[in-house]
């Protein structure tokens, strides 16, 4: 019994790739990315936003100029005995400038508005680093489902080339029926694998497109030859030094815990009293229309130039003004604890990114020679097989191990990539430049497939020719 094998195999997927009139790289999704990706664009009029805050606070500390004016008709109706009853036309415009002198709530104000855009900033960069990585990982992501695909796929075609042999050969009598059921059962676990390695790929590239604002397409492939090394400088405590240095969230932090020491000295400057100086000028000009001349209505008709000096102390205010102080107090005690909490986190980040770069860059190597030695191995249990000191489950565990090789040779690649990236973005280093030099790891013309790959035949021989019965 013949088995169907997929009808489009990870050869021919590559092929028709390669035929797409153009390849998305890393720098293209990253671009894409900064025009189409929602979080992006939230952080980025967040920060603008919180940029605005110290322009706002710093209102509190310059001159401002209010005028009023109005215009009135009235009329006067005396009480018995009174003067006659008339009728007037008033108008009056006013305008006063204060230039505050001393108020120190609108200065600690400043100041912590200052600290708040201090910290927009930092989260700014935190922000585009975050999206460096989102866009990384989810091209990588892409990447490393297909190639995952790719080898379900190889797989599944090879055990369904050793259930047609077992076939064979159990229907010349070679075998026994167990061997048969073995090696389907090996297939269609290859088969299941498939399927899900199938919307393994249809999920990664969702996620790619929802970050990208597109549906990806063709993406160029990580180079068989990029290099994958130790990281540099080579001492762990040189990347966490720059971390401190660094990393935003840090800066964020550290800013939050400047703005909350600034917020509870702004709170206790509200028992002091403000001091400003003011200067305004009026207008009013009552028009009568029919009245007595020379009452007390137009004697009053003049301007006004009045300037000086204002003070307010609020003396008490029920509490609140202590109320304050002790809620600031406690929030400056837990920005402290926040910027404490942070530092120990990003330390502990940066020395585990190191540690896993350290290890990818050899367990790369690692994982290339396990390939090599699986498909050694995997030869050499076809070659017992032959002569009978194998048997099938052996057979079928070889092709499973030497295929599980390339799955892990596969991610050990892209794990090393996406560590880096890590290591880099833990010290504060991350930037549109690292995106453009790993660009240069990718290749629209290379395979997929990272590691090398022989063809099924040179592994799986040929079915004998059918022999006699055993009696």
């Amino acid at each position: 019994m013949r088995i169907a094998r997929p009808a489009l195999t990870s050869l021919a997927i590559a092929m028709a790739l390669a035929n797409s009139a153009h390849a998305l790289d890393l720098h293209e999704a990253y671009t894409k990315a900064q025009t189409n990706d929602p979080r992006w664009s939230a952080a980025r009029n967040t920060y603008l936003a919180d940029d605005a805050t110290s322009d706002v606070a710093r209102a509190g500390l310059l001159p401002s100029v209010v005028a009023t004016g109005s215009i009135s008709k009235n009329e006067f109706e005396a009480d018995a005995g009174g003067i006659n009853s008339f009728d007037y036309d008033a108008t009056q415009w006013s305008a006063k400038a204060t230039q505050p002198l001393f108020n120190a709530t609108a200065w600690y104000n400043y100041q912590s508005a200052k600290a708040v855009g201090s910290q927009a900033e930092a989260a700014y960069r935190s922000a585009e680093q975050d999206l460096a990585l989102r866009v990384s990982q989810a091209y990588f992501a892409v990447l490393e489902a297909q190639e995952t695909l790719a080898y379900s796929e190889a797989e599944e075609a090879a055990l369904a080339r050793q259930l047609d042999q077992a076939q064979q050969r159990f229907d010349v009598g070679l075998i026994a029926i167990t061997d048969v059921l073995e090696a389907r059962a090996s297939f269609d676990g290859s088969r299941a694998n498939r399927i899900l390695a199938e919307a393994n790929v249809s999920t990664a590239q969702e996620n790619l497109s929802a970050i990208i604002g597109e549906a990806p397409g063709k993406l160029a492939a990580l180079k068989p030859d990029a290099p994958m090394v130790k990281p540099v400088p080579t001492d762990p405590e040189e990347w966490v030094k720059l971390a401190r240095e660094r990393n935003p969230d840090i800066k964020a932090a550290e800013q939050s815990y400047a703005s909350a020491r600034a917020a509870t000295k702004q709170s206790r400057s509200g028992f002091l009293p403000t001091v400003d100086a003011f200067a305004s000028y009026s207008d009013l000009d009552r028009d009568l229309k029919g009245g007595p001349t020379g009452s007390s209505f137009t004697t009053q008709n003049g301007k006004t130039t009045s300037y000086g000096l204002e003070a307010n102390w609020a003396i008490f205010s029920g509490g609140g003004t202590y109320a304050s102080s002790k809620q600031a107090n406690y929030r400056a005690a837990a920005a402290q604890d926040n910027v404490t909490g942070t530092e120990k986190l990003v330390v502990n980040n940066t020395r585990t990114a190191f540690l896993n770069v350290s290890a990818d860059s050899y367990r790369v190597d690692a994982r290339k020679q396990a390939v090599a030695s699986s498909e050694s191995s995997l030869a050499a249990t076809q070659a017992g097989y032959e002569v009978g000191t194998r048997n099938i489950v052996d057979v079928l565990l070889a092709q499973r191990n030497m295929y599980a090789a390339k799955r892990d040779y596969a991610s050990a690649r892209y794990d090393y990539v996406i560590n880096t990236l890590q290591l880099k973005a833990a010290s504060g280093q991350l930037s549109e430049v690292d995106i453009k030099e790993l660009n240069n790891w990718l290749d629209i013309n290379a395979s997929i497939v990272s590691a090398p790959e022989k063809p099924v035949e040179d592994i799986a021989p040929a079915a004998p020719k059918a022999a006699p019965k055993k009696k």
